[in-house]
């Protein structure tokens, strides 16, 4: 990979956290909006209202337990501070383990090899390379909301807890087959023949994800590693590089105001526990 190239990267990274924390910004700060407004509950005195806001608040995003007062979460060193910890650019807060993401990426090319599968090129370059520049891409919206609905671009590593990680291989079976045979790639991207995929993001539910694909269509005839996401029965288009693709993941699943509003439980609500 030349220099232009992994600037290239470099810049649709930075491109994709900047977004991110934009529109996490205005979460958080419509969130505090919200908040403030809610209503004393009866019997309740204000000191204690004021506690039961920031519970609120702590519920969605977990801030300093010294911020006594919604308005400060807003300060700007509280901001600079939740940043990192709430990673509100999108990308997981851990130093990047080089070892660790060469002990996966073998893994991986073990996996591939075991299913007969040869590809003229591993690790993905562009993905090798992104790699080495943050250690996880989490996605847009606050706390709660990516742990509840998000799937990551690219799942963090844990020591020893890489095995499922490293298994997440598989040629697509398509629906031509018996349904016992079916596996979750079928009915995704049928416009593609696809080689071999892995998964490199995980979320909630474990159906589902984001793969890096080997893959070619009529349009696109040459067999290379392209990315996309599936949830469930919904999936993605297919995107060529990842900077193509974190111009798209930069607002997939992206949270809105109204999800927002439904995450926030009441005041009476909190009052009553």
């Amino acid at each position: 990979m030349n220099q232009e190239r992994r600037e290239n990267i470099e810049a649709a990274l930075r491109r994709y956290r900047e977004s991110v924390l934009q529109h996490n910004l205005f979460l958080l700060r419509t969130l505090v909006k919200k908040v403030e407004a809610e209503p004393t509950p009866p019997n309740c005195t204000e000191p204690v209202a004021q506690s039961l806001r920031m519970q609120a608040i702590q519920e969605l995003v977990e801030v300093p337990e010294s911020i006594e007062t919604p308005q400060d979460v807003l300060d700007e060193s509280v901001i600079s501070s939740l940043i990192p910890s709430a990673s509100l650019e999108g990308v997981d807060n851990d130093a990047v383990d080089p070892s660790l993401r060469r002990e996966y990426f073998a893994g991986i090319r073990a996996s591939i090899a075991e299913r007969g599968v040869e590809v003229a090129e591993f690790p993905p370059s562009d993905l090798e390379y992104l790699c080495t520049l943050v250690s996880g891409i989490t996605g847009p919206g606050l706390p709660f909301h990516r742990e509840a609905c998000q799937f990551d671009f690219i799942t963090p590593l844990r020591p020893g807890k890489m095995k499922a990680m490293i298994q997440a291989v598989g040629v697509p079976v398509r629906n031509d087959v018996e349904e016992t045979e079916q596996n979750q790639l079928t009915g995704l991207w049928e416009d593609w023949e696809i080689a071999i995929a892995f998964q490199i993001g995980g979320g909630p539910r474990g159906w589902g994800g984001s793969f890096a694909l080997y893959c070619r269509s009529q349009d696109k005839k040459e067999l290379k590693w392209r990315y996309g996401v599936h949830d469930e029965e919904w999936y993605s288009d297919v995107y060529e590089d990842v900077e193509e693709f974190l111009g798209f993941y930069a607002h997939f699943n992206e949270q809105t105001e109204e999800d927002l509003e439904e995450d926030i439980t009441s005041l009476e609500a909190l009052a009553s526990f």
